[in-house]
């Protein structure tokens, strides 16, 4: 990553490219599925696929209110972001339909659940990839939300409601970031600090000429997987095809 400055075309490969029988089984998919869905349906599902990005994505460590959870995920869906990393070893998530409306299956979710290793087994993953590990906490060397730098991919590492990123998620970070405060409260609380970041973030990276988008190959493979979604009874007509479902971007790593 060296020689990459705020604002540099960013080239590097976060995350792996799907291979390339993924990529022709992703086609194949589509073929099928795409008759059966309407031309609103696909514009949408086209549309929204080109405006993801997995240059930001969110860290949820052992966050203890699900319906919490549940709310960055909706704002992270809102905001373009693809990958969003849950910690569980403490505390377990589970879908809140009512505060997610569905967000979560529309993004890539990486779940790390061993009770000894999760949060290590999610800052390599996270780093092995390109990403710095940014955690949300005020620190003398911190960011904010307009100084960040966003030349290298960044994870955002939002920590439980009630102490915050954990020792381990703070010493393991790369930079950190803290939304100024100008009231009597010192804090927001975690879903309404992750959509203040998402957002701002987000305008300055689309703002850019950093390359924020999916490759094709990456595209392929997200615009079969949420066709599978949207299809009822999808894995049988792709049966009768001959065909299994769809990989999704989780499947190489």
């Amino acid at each position: 990553m060296e020689g990459l400055s705020f604002g540099s075309k960013f080239a590097s490969v976060p995350y792996p490219s799907p291979t390339s029988a993924q990529v022709d089984h992703a086609h194949a998919c589509i073929d099928v599925l795409r008759p059966l869905l309407t031309e609103a349906r696909l514009g949408h599902i086209e549309r929204v696929s080109a405006g993801r990005t997995r240059h930001i994505s969110v860290v949820l460590e052992n966050v203890y209110q699900s319906r919490n959870a549940s709310a960055v995920m909706r704002s992270a869906d809102g905001f373009g972001l693809l990958d969003v990393h849950l910690i569980e070893n403490e505390n377990a998530w589970s879908r809140n339909k009512g505060v997610a409306k569905g967000a979560s299956q529309w993004l890539q979710l990486h779940r790390h659940l061993g009770a000894d290793n999760a949060k290590q087994a999610c800052v390599d993953r996270i780093k092995s990839h390109g990403h710095r590990l940014v955690v949300t906490s005020p620190h003398a060397s911190g960011h904010t939300p307009e100084t960040l730098p966003l030349d290298q991919p960044v994870a955002l590492v939002m920590g439980t409601e009630f102490s915050g990123a954990s020792d381990f998620m703070m010493e393991h970070a790369d930079a950190f970031v803290e939304i100024p405060m100008h009231g009597f409260t010192e804090s927001f609380n975690i879903s309404v600090a992750a959509a203040v970041l998402m957002h701002r973030l987000n305008q300055r990276l689309r703002a850019s000429d950093i390359s924020w988008t999916l490759r094709p190959e990456e595209l392929a493979v997200l615009r079969a997987e949420w066709m599978f979604k949207s299809v009822r009874h999808a894995s049988g007509i792709l049966a009768r095809e001959g065909l299994t479902p769809p990989a999704t971007l989780l499947s190489n790593l």
